[in-house]
């Protein structure tokens, strides 16, 4: 029971870090929270990372 919730705080705060990580993107912040509580932090964090806007010089 106790590795359980460890476990889920673990992911949840995964789930904020990424969500932190995409707070720039068309989704903002809680969009990327509920699409990495949803899906998984790790395939959140590759699209916020793969649909990143380029850099304009």
């Amino acid at each position: 029971m106790e590795f359980r919730l460890v476990a889920f705080i673990v992911y949840l705060s995964f789930c904020w870090l990424v969500a932190y990580g995409g707070r720039r993107t068309r989704l903002g912040f809680y969009g990327v929270l509920i699409v990495s509580i949803l899906i998984t932090p790790l395939i959140s964090a590759i699209f916020i990372v793969l649909f990143q806007p380029r850099k304009r010089k």
